[in-house]
């Protein structure tokens, strides 16, 4: 035991400051996240609502989706009404509630990026980590923003590559890492309904090989087994309260979940595929095959042993999500200008990259490289990282909204606000909601349609429409409309 835990120390410090770099890079390139005041809309003031829930424990469902019904469970949501608790309310240490969110997200993907290194760092050396540390920095820097943004969909690719890199290491026989396999998969699967596929399949199959290839490992991994089996039950308990206080819940709704029923051209599949690879769809082919056939290359010249072991499953993990999601395109995908919808899937080059260079770093030439060209290499990284603008992203903001619910407040007279909505203009009402929730007067809609996006707590009450005032929000005003304020990219005006 005392063994086992002084190998642990270095892992554990080598988590600490990379998920520490990470975040201090994260801040540097956002100062927007102290000293800008921001004032949500559209999803980011949807999430919101719910976060608010969350601060109060009372939140069993995750963000909602355009068809309608709410993701599985609410993991990120959580995440970020803590922050803004802990920031905004708390400490004070940021302008607004939503900042007190970003900076929880920010720091979410410095701890998953830190325990993606952690796992490396126990099957290669210090300079293969190092290396990688470097490579996956500028992969970030060069890609769309991803890691600086509180958009759902950026925020599944961190997870994934945690689920790809941590399935690895358990299918190569490091048992110890099933509660990071366990994370990956609870914070995806409560993120996005397609994530009860890719999940469940990946960890399922890292776990069958290696019961059949490890069992020592697994006898002597009692406490792991248990640890792994606490952060599943944890990311059940919410789902599970919620079947049993509404079933059948949101997974009725799953069942008629799905793409538009036709089945694409395979040379729209291939083109949505491979252009997170690269832009085009030449380009993105030229990298498919060089990311996996230089992978699988460099992986095969290595020694029999641990590291490319480990590397191996890499390659076998990254190929069978890039399978589940080419089976998750042609059935699962409505519209293939949806690119956004497939943003976690730019994890799978990142893992393969990472699985290029831990190869080539322990190859026998690359170990009697100088520390110094190593550490070199990692400043270098650090100085692309610290001006690269895909680490730093504004967040989606409507300005002036104390003045707007003042002005509501005056045409209301302090009574709820009925708001007719125009469906261009829901990024508008999702601003008004929360404001109205923080600043009064009350905000509401009238049409009940609009509770999968704002909540049963936000549709309009027989008390409201009693009562209230009513406005319509809309893109551009109707001709002799009395215009009560501009919101956002939209106008309100009086009914």
């Amino acid at each position: 035991m005392t063994e086992q835990r002084a190998a642990l120390r270095p892992r554990v410090r080598l988590f600490a400051v990379s998920a520490g770099a990470v975040f201090a890079l994260l801040l540097l390139r956002n100062p927007a996240v102290f000293d800008r005041v921001v004032y949500e809309r559209g999803d980011s003031a949807a999430n919101s609502i719910l976060a608010s829930d969350a601060k109060h424990f009372e939140l069993l469902v995750g963000n909602y989706s355009r068809f309608r019904f709410h993701h599985p469970g609410p993991a990120f949501l959580y995440v970020q009404g803590f922050g803004e608790w802990l920031f905004h309310d708390l400490l004070g240490a940021v302008p607004t509630p939503w900042n007190g969110q970003w900076l929880a997200l920010l720091a979410l993907n410095s701890v998953l990026l830190g325990l993606c290194l952690a796992i490396v760092h126990s099957w290669t050396s210090w300079r293969a980590t190092v290396l990688c540390g470097a490579a996956g920095l500028l992969y970030f820097a060069m890609k769309p923003a991803m890691l600086a943004s509180a958009w759902m969909p950026d925020l599944y690719v961190a997870p994934f590559v945690l689920l790809l890199l941590a399935a690895a290491s358990v299918a190569a026989g490091r048992v110890a890492h099933l509660p990071a396999l366990a994370l990956a998969v609870g914070l995806l699967v409560h993120g996005h309904v397609s994530f009860l596929m890719f999940g469940p399949v990946v960890a399922g199959a890292a776990v069958a090989v290696s019961l059949r290839t490890a069992r020592a490992e697994w006898r002597a991994a009692r406490g792991a087994v248990a640890g792994a089996g606490a952060v599943l039950a944890l990311f059940a308990l919410p789902m599970a309260l919620h079947l049993i206080l509404h079933w059948p819940g949101e997974f009725g709704r799953y069942l008629r979940y799905g793409g538009a029923g036709g089945i694409p051209h395979p040379a729209d599949v291939a083109r949505y595929v491979l252009g997170y690879y690269a832009t085009g769809t030449v380009l993105g082919a030229v990298a498919f095959v060089g990311y996996f056939g230089g992978a699988a290359l460099l992986v095969r010249r290595l020694a029999p042993g641990p590291p490319r072991r480990f590397l191996a499953a890499g390659v076998c993990a990254a190929a069978l999500a890039t399978i589940l999601f080419l089976g998750y395109v042609v059935r699962g995908v409505d519209d293939l200008r949806l690119t956004y919808v497939g943003q976690f899937t730019r994890a799978v080059p990142l893992v393969l990259l990472l699985v290029i260079v831990a190869a080539a770093a322990s190859a026998p030439a690359a170990r009697r490289a100088h520390p110094w060209l190593v550490a070199a290499v990692l400043i270098g990284a650090l100085g692309v990282g610290s001006g690269a603008p895909a680490l730093g992203k504004l967040p989606e903001h409507a300005p002036g909204m104390p003045v707007v619910m003042a002005e509501l407040g005056r045409y209301t007279g302090g009574r709820p606000a009925v708001i007719e909505v125009g469906h261009e203009a829901w990024p508008a009402l999702t601003a008004l909601v929360v404001q109205g929730e923080r600043l009064g007067p009350r905000v509401c809609a009238r049409d009940p349609r609009w509770e999968f996006m704002l909540t049963a707590r936000y549709i309009c009450t027989p008390d409201d429409l009693a009562h209230g005032r009513r406005a319509h929000l809309t893109a551009a005003p109707p001709a002799g409309a009395t215009v009560i304020a501009p919101v956002d990219d939209s106008v309100l005006v009086a009914s």
